[in-house]
């Protein structure tokens, strides 16, 4: 913070003294600043934001700010963050808006790499509703971006900020219908990389502007970067207005088909060819997202077979303790010709039999009228839910606690090999370390393993291990393998199958 702003800091502590007590600045913009304050006569935490003193000498400026109290104060909205009074006091102009615990969108990207499809289309669908509301009331507000989009610690709900720049218009009745209201020509305001071709032109903007924006909102949350890439406003702005946006399924291959195109159709460069309003975004992202109906027979797939449980341990026993050493030992020792070859066959069959019984259960799956694709989609769907699950429960993690006892497993692991390698004997005095080492090497590896195990540990509550690999095995190529050998003929004889397949079913 430069010296100017920390007099600008005391002299509006003194300006709002006995109405505000004035924390920290928490925000800071190209005309304001934010601070983190409390209201004296409700004690409750509140932000202020401030237009700098240079600045409110400005007549236009000051209208402009002003602007912006006004038209966010007519806006009650559970998803736009409400403004609650407006002041001007000793030069400064400010106003007092609800002070929201969390982080930006940008800064969720940033700090924890991109959304998955369902926390993202929650995200839009949040925006989404905020911009009908204000749209229907007349407003645009042209600066739809990740900064401006604040995310709720408690509650994970996104509530939408930064009117600065929006323009409102008196609502009609139709206007809704034609992606009305409209902001005037010829003036160039906002951010170029999430500008739509429009707005980059000068031209008329309305609603369906806002929705372009958020169209590439929805990019960079779900991959993490941005469309479209420039090292200037003016390369942005090209951009935008010419080339045709990329799809979003080239840069993040997961996405919901169905979610793909609704992104897809937000960054379409002719306003027409986007949603007419933000409530058929919302109601397109809510149906896509949304869990989808699973079949009886996915979910039973799905299901743990509790009653292989105990078939499988054995046969998880057999062959690791007794056939698998007993066919490393007939090829190691000299053994017979015929002794190797029944251990062979015996481990061979062992582990060929989780294939078959993969396959039988497949082959109900297919059986049933379902694909592949199905079945992936309902784990993705069940994964994602279980992630948000878990992250309420346990945080976003990982926590300072879990970073500290990581790096301390690190560096006892390093202790560890260098006392073990003889590196400390060269660096310490040789009589002393000769006589520590042992303790060095046994305190060290102890600590290490410890400390892995409880930051494993913690970290691991925060996600469902088993789910995962599932849902990557059948998504992966040894998934896709196995339904391609469950589609075809059987070649086995039709009595393992059949009985490997009263097997599968429980009585």
């Amino acid at each position: 913070m430069t010296e100017s702003t920390d007099f600008m800091l005391n002299d509006l502590r003194a300006a709002l003294a006995g109405l505000y007590d004035i924390e920290a600045p928490i925000a800071r913009g190209g005309m304001a600043l934010v601070y983190l304050a409390r209201e004296l006569g409700l004690d409750r935490p509140v932000a202020i934001k401030v237009l700098h003193p240079d600045l409110a000498r400005d007549e236009a400026n000051r209208i402009r700010f002003l602007r912006e109290a006004r038209t966010v104060a007519q806006l009650t909205h559970p998803n736009i963050v409400p403004i609650f009074t407006v002041g001007e006091f000793d030069g400064f102009v400010f106003f007092a808006m609800a002070y929201v615990t969390g982080e930006t969108l940008a800064q969720r990207v940033t700090s924890r790499g991109p959304l998955d499809p369902h926390t993202a289309g929650r995200v839009l669908c949040d925006i989404g509703e905020a911009l009908d509301y204000a749209h229907a009331r007349g407003v645009v507000h042209r600066d739809v971006k990740p900064d401006n989009i604040l995310i709720d610690a408690a509650s994970g709900r996104a509530l939408l900020s930064d009117f600065g720049i929006a323009h409102a218009s008196p609502p009609k009745t139709s206007s809704r219908q034609l992606g009305r209201p409209s902001a005037p020509r010829g003036l160039v305001v906002g951010t170029a990389a999430f500008m739509s071709p429009e707005q980059a032109s000068g031209d008329l903007v309305d609603a369906r502007s806002d929705i372009y924006s958020l169209g590439v909102v929805a990019y960079y949350a779900l991959s993490g970067r941005l469309p479209f890439q420039a090292s200037t406003d003016l390369g942005f702005l090209a951009q935008h207005i010419s080339d045709p946006p990329p799809k979003i399924a080239t840069a993040v291959p997961l996405v919901p088909p169905r979610f793909a195109q609704i992104v897809d159709r937000c960054l379409s460069k002719e306003p027409w060819a986007r949603y007419a309003d933000a409530a058929a975004l919302v109601r397109a992202v809510a149906a896509a997202v949304a869990p989808p109906a699973v079949p009886l027979a996915i979910r039973a797939f799905m299901m743990r077979s509790t009653h292989l449980e105990a078939p499988a341990l054995i046969h998880a026993f057999v062959t690791g303790v007794w056939l698998l050493p007993a066919t490393l030992d007939a090829w190691l020792s000299p053994a017979t010709p015929t002794g190797r070859a029944v251990t062979t066959v015996a481990l061979g069959l062992a582990l060929l039999l989780p294939v078959i019984v993969s396959v039988v259960r497949v082959r109900r799956l297919l059986a049933a009228g379902h694909e592949r694709k199905e079945l992936v989609a309902a784990l993705a769907a069940r994964q994602a839910r279980r992630r948000e699950e878990l992250a309420f429960v346990y945080g976003p993690g990982p926590t300072s606690f879990e970073r500290s006892m990581g790096w301390l497993a690190r560096l006892a692991l390093l202790t560890t090999i260098a006392a073990v390698s003889g590196v400390l004997e060269l660096i310490l005095v040789p009589p002393l370390i000769s006589a520590l080492l042992p303790s060095v090497i046994t305190t060290a590896g102890v600590t290490a393993v410890l400390s892995a195990i409880v930051a494993r540990a913690r970290t691991e509550q925060r996600t469902d291990p088993l789910g995962e690999r599932s849902l990557r095995f059948w998504r992966g190529p040894l998934g896709r393998a196995l339904f391609r050998i469950a589609g075809r003929r059987p070649s086995a004889d039709p009595s393992i199958l059949t009985v490997l397949g009263r097997l599968e079913t429980p009585a």
